[in-house]
């Protein structure tokens, strides 16, 4: 009975597959799956790599080709530039040779304009040597007239007198009538301006100054005027023939004249005596009611 019993077990047992065959089998397809989900995800991976890939060696190719352009063009305007260089510089050497050739030409010229000139130097001097003489001549007979109009206004001046101004101030030569202002004009050490000066509403101006006559007394051979300069009026009263009516004018040191030789009714006949040394207008020597300016 146990035998039996036995035996039939032992059959069952050989009848079951074993347990590790099934263990194995799903270790088997798990291991397969795992592979295949692998192999997916590995060729979807090769596959965008290969896209990039190919993006890429597109994107390089355009730019390869456009650097070929750009060296192409580059190569052009090379070529060009070197052309108009080459251009420019068959020009330039053209325009030295013709630059030479006018110089060669121009210093001919010169050349033979000096020889010209030097020959016509030589029959100047020629000549010249042979008036010398006539010269030397004319020149002493000169230089005689010369010291004899010297010696002649000298003793003019000596005649001319000399007067103290109404300022009291020693003035400069008077003249009493046009021929010694004349000779004072010689002398050329001031300006004079004459005037034939009527009674009249408004003033009028002689040189650097203006006058207007108020009145004359004949029988007493006096007059009173206005003096205008430097934008100031200044009344000289009662003045005589031939006194040296004196005024400062900006930027001179020595006194403006006045003098008038002639009087009549309503008119006086003169003239204005300025100095030429003017020393500008940089110190102020105004009027001062008709006082010299103060010192500098």
């Amino acid at each position: 009975m146990q035998a039996e019993e036995m035996k039939e077990k032992a059959t069952m047992k050989s009848e079951q597959p074993p347990r590790i065959l099934w263990i194995a089998l799903g270790a088997l397809f798990v291991l397969s799956l795992a592979q295949g989900i692998y192999a997916v995800r590995l060729n979807y991976r090769v596959n965008e790599i290969g896209n990039k890939l190919d993006t890429s060696i597109a994107t390089q190719g355009e730019a390869v080709q456009k650097l070929a352009q750009n060296m192409d063009l580059a190569d052009s305007e090379i070529q060009g530039s070197v052309q108009q260089a080459a251009n420019r510089f068959a020009k330039t050497e053209t325009e030295l040779q013709r630059a030479q050739q006018v110089q060669a030409r121009q210093r001919k010229e010169t050349e033979e304009q000096l020889a010209s000139q030097l020959g016509e130097l030589r029959e100047v001097q020629t000549v010249t040597q042979g008036t010398l003489g006539s010269l030397s001549t004319d020149f002493s007979g000169v230089k005689q007239e010369v010291t004899q109009t010297k010696e002649e206004l000298a003793t003019t001046r000596s005649e001319l007198q000399r007067m103290i101004g109404d300022l009291g101030v020693q003035s400069d030569l008077i003249a009493h009538n046009r021929t010694e202002l004349a000779e004072l004009r010689q002398f050329g050490e001031r300006e004079y301006f004459e005037f034939d000066l009527r009674k009249n509403k408004t003033p009028v101006r002689f040189g650097p100054v203006s006058l207007h006559l108020r009145k004359t007394d004949v029988k007493r051979q006096k007059y009173t005027l206005h003096l205008i300069a430097d934008d100031r009026t200044i009344e000289k009263k009662d003045k005589t023939s031939n006194e040296p009516v004196q005024f400062y004018q900006d930027g001179y040191r020595q006194p403006t004249e006045i003098v008038v030789n002639q009087i009549h009714k309503d008119r006086i006949v003169g003239y204005v005596s300025v100095p030429k040394q003017g020393e500008g207008r940089t110190a102020q020597t105004a009027l001062r009611g008709g006082l010299p300016p103060k010192p500098l």
